[in-house]
């Protein structure tokens, strides 16, 4: 799926691309965004079909991720539950270490969420922004292995 001096993508092309990469901004509902493209464009341009079918793997991996990272969160705060019993309860006044880390990590996990959720909508911003250019952007791992089931199915 490169873009040579003679194929250079249509105003057309280039717009429909960059909806499919900008609709990272709504996670969930965006997702619907690529599909739509992809399905009614796929016969029509090669340049969208593939920018497309990325941005459909893309909001997919970030998903998947989100769902890792509630699950790592979930199992923290409930783990910081599992720490109360061990509190050092004849210290007065003055908490457990244990019962100190297991109250911080929770906030360290949903941080790291935080983090990444905006790493991965910036990455989608670039994309779309790269793509309304008409250059030919692919998605770290991702574009290679959209590439090559590309050519598997022509």
């Amino acid at each position: 799926m490169t873009t040579d001096q003679n194929s250079i993508p249509s105003q057309n092309d280039r717009i429909m691309a960059a909806l499919g990469n900008i609709s990272i901004l709504l996670p969930l509902i965006g997702l619907m965004v690529p599909i739509i493209i992809w399905v009614t464009q796929k016969e029509k341009s090669k340049y969208v079909s593939f920018q497309a079918l990325q941005a459909i793997a893309y909001h997919l991996v970030m998903i998947f991720a989100y769902f890792i990272g509630m699950g790592c969160y979930m199992i923290s705060f409930f783990s910081t539950f599992l720490t109360l019993p061990f509190a050092n309860e004849t210290s007065g006044s003055s908490a457990s270490p244990l019962l100190m880390v297991g109250f911080i990590v929770p906030f360290l996990v949903m941080g790291a969420i935080f983090i990444g959720g905006t790493i991965f909508v910036l990455y989608g911003i670039i994309a779309a922004v790269m793509t309304l250019q008409g250059k030919d952007f692919r998605y770290f791992i991702i574009g290679n292995r959209v590439a090559s089931f590309l050519e598997k199915q022509n």
